[in-house]
């Protein structure tokens, strides 16, 4: 019979991971592109090492980065419900008064910061998909505590997005609603896919609106505040987690009973 892991090794691993996604981008320019690349890079090797050396597990694919068969189409499915849900929240807030549109950008801001979008935001996703749900869905599944995984993986992801946004009542049932709709698509598929598509696509939707600056496609304008739109936000994002039932309420759950990674 193999040896478990002990645990303090997987929150040793959690631990590096954790700091290093979240305290790395601190200590260099958020313009310095070539930074970025390295940041990334060093992230899967980090991971990697991490993986296969302090846990003993397979690399990248043992933390939720199995390419299954329907891998492909599990992150496409996941980008447009990520994407609509969000975009539908700010139709919701543009009727409901928030702001005013006066206009699109020029084409030539417009083209350049969708691109940084898809790929800031792709980057931006998976790291943290990997950190919070991946990782963990690998040590839950073979300690056999997949009944629990979900509620764990919901609270870590609303605890670390207060990491930079902070500790907001608001802030942190949005970051809960989003993190049970991830965290559930994980447990379904057994991999991070959907998880991640569904993160990136709203998380390109939200560059869309306020670019990385303030400015997305549209020149907003009388932009307001309030506790409505708070309101609307968390019931328009919720629409996410009945959509990504329907979509795999009919998966068989055989990751269950798999005792291996």
């Amino acid at each position: 019979m193999k040896k478990e892991m002990p645990l303090a090794l997987w929150l040793l691993g959690f631990l590096l991971l954790s700091l290093y996604v979240n305290l790395v981008p601190r200590f260099f320019d958020a313009g310095n592109i070539p930074f970025w690349f390295a940041y990334w890079a060093g992230f899967f090797v980090l991971a990697f090492l991490v993986s296969r050396y302090l846990l003993q597990l397979q690399g990248l694919k043992s933390l939720g980065m199995e390419r299954h068969k329907s891998w492909l189409q599990h992150l496409g499915i996941g980008f447009l419900i990520g994407f609509s849900v969000y975009a539908l929240k700010y139709l919701a807030f543009y009727r409901l008064g928030k702001f005013e549109v006066a206009g699109l950008m020029a084409p030539g801001f417009i083209l350049p910061m969708l691109g940084q979008a898809l790929l800031a935001m792709f980057f931006s996703s998976i790291l943290n998909d990997i950190t919070i749900r991946g990782y963990w869905f690998s040590c839950f599944k073979r300690r056999q505590l997949l009944a629990w995984y979900v509620l764990a993986a919901t609270i870590l992801y609303a605890l670390d997005d207060s990491w930079n946004a902070g500790f907001d009542l608001m802030n942190m049932i949005f970051s809960a609603i989003l993190g049970l709709a991830f965290a559930y698509t994980v447990l379904k598929t057994g991999a991070i896919w959907m998880s991640l598509g569904l993160h990136w696509g709203g998380n390109v939707m939200y560059r869309v609106m306020y670019g990385f600056e303030g400015t997305g496609i549209w020149q907003l304008q009388n932009v307001q505040e309030g506790p409505l739109y708070d309101y609307v936000s968390l019931t328009v994002t919720a629409l996410m987690l009945p959509a990504v039932y329907l979509v795999l309420r009919g998966r068989n759950e055989k990751i269950l009973s798999t005792k291996g990674v």
